[in-house]
């Protein structure tokens, strides 16, 4: 995508593909993309997909079937790289998934130089669990989490990649059912406190718009990757046809939030309100950096996680506090606010109860309020039986007293 300023002083985006492609054949000239940068990332996106789907047919999808490796581990995770499952990933897990795969692919064996060299039919239940021993136990000391992470996805481009070549892959997964050690500790949820003070902080170092992403992540729920691709924008916050709501579009899932900032004349999230009326505009996404040569843009991750780093150490926070910690946080203050599960998923814009739970810790403010409700469970229910014991011992008094005088 590239980034022009237009006569009149707006940013304006365009999609070219390489001279090459246009030279090889490739029929798409270019396309204008619009002043919206939400809007042309989206689009420039679709035509990458396009881009990448013809490069695949011109160089031949036989040719990696038709290849050495055809049959191996190493071609069932390519496979699986190119097929449109590992395309819906988002683009901040992409990378994570490669890596796992990578660590799987480069474990020296005895029979051949690396796992991606064996053929498929060789891998067994029991070379699954000798691969998940080597992965947790490498080099470097214990790598628990890394290794699960390989399995899981190894198991998943089994399964997609069977899909499409049944006859060459054994419909055994061999890593489907791998006894792994899971981790007793779960990832710690920034408090508000912790998020404001975040916020506060990237902003003391020159970092505003950042901080900003610390506070969008808290209070409305986003993604990082969301926020910092510049997913949201300022024509989505107080849009003329609902001004009062936030436009939220949750990439993940695909589903479009309009979430209210006011109601019955009360400001929902007024803190962040204020925040983001001292936060200059400069660009159509809320949260962008200034480029320093050039139009603003959007942070990238790893540039953005080191200020964060940065910015905690000023405010001496604890190293959990993270832009994924401010939105678990924020989850997981619904779940401290009793909210259903159905309003959990209305704002977070999860699809299933399952998925949403996931992100709501459990907190000692919410231990408190469910054996709070048990007590005057309890309570109220001794007295309603106290009641009914009382009334049973008058009724048989009096039955007795009519069969006395009788």
């Amino acid at each position: 995508m590239v980034v022009r300023r237009l006569r009149s002083g707006e940013i304006a985006y365009y999609w070219t593909p390489r001279p090459k492609d246009l030279q090889a054949g490739f029929a798409t000239q270019g396309e204008a993309l619009g002043t919206s940068y939400g809007a042309a990332i989206d689009r420039a996106a679709a035509l990458n997909a396009h881009l990448d789907a013809w490069r695949h047919r011109r160089e031949g999808a036989k040719d990696l079937d038709a290849g050495p490796r055809f049959g191996t581990v190493r071609w069932v995770f390519e496979r699986y790289r190119r097929s449109a499952a590992f395309a819906r990933v988002s683009e901040r897990s992409q990378p994570e998934y490669l890596r796992a795969l990578a660590r799987i692919e480069e474990l020296p064996t005895k029979t051949v130089d690396r796992v991606g060299d064996l053929q498929v039919t060789s891998i067994s239940a029991r070379a699954a669990d000798k691969i998940y021993d080597a992965l947790q136990n490498g080099p470097r000391g214990k790598r628990v989490r890394q290794a699960n992470l390989s399995i899981d996805i190894a198991r998943r481009a089994w399964k997609i990649v069977r899909r499409l070549y049944p006859d060459v892959i054994p419909l055994e997964n061999p890593f489907e059912g791998v006894l792994k050690i899971r981790s007793s500790g779960t990832k710690v949820a920034a408090t508000r406190a912790e998020a404001y003070a975040l916020a506060n902080a990237l902003k003391e170092i020159g970092e505003p718009h950042l901080g900003a992403a610390a506070l969008i992540c808290f209070e409305w729920l986003q993604r990082p990757e969301n926020v910092l691709t510049g997913k949201i924008t300022w024509p989505d916050y107080r849009p003329p046809d609902h001004p009062q709501h936030v436009r939220i579009f949750h990439h993940k899932t695909g589903e479009v939030v309009l979430q209210p900032l006011e109601a019955e004349g009360r400001k929902l999230y007024p803190e962040l309100e204020v925040y983001l009326a001292d936060l200059p505009r400069i660009g159509v996404p809320i949260v962008v950096t200034k480029g320093s040569r050039g139009p603003s843009r959007p942070y990238a991750m790893v540039y953005a996680q080191a200020k964060v780093r940065e910015a905690r150490e000023t405010a001496e926070l604890g190293s959990h506090v993270t832009l994924d910690a401010c939105r678990h946080g924020g989850m997981t203050e619904l779940g401290d606010a009793e909210l259903a599960e159905q309003g959990v998923m209305a704002l977070s814009g999860h699809k299933t109860p399952q998925a949403a739970r996931l992100y709501v810790k459990r907190t000692e403010r919410q231990r408190i309020t469910a054996a709070t409700k048990r007590r005057q469970w309890v309570e109220a229910n001794e007295t309603e039986t106290r009641v009914e014991m009382e009334e049973g011992a008058r009724s048989r008094n009096g039955t007795k007293e009519s069969t006395n005088r009788e």
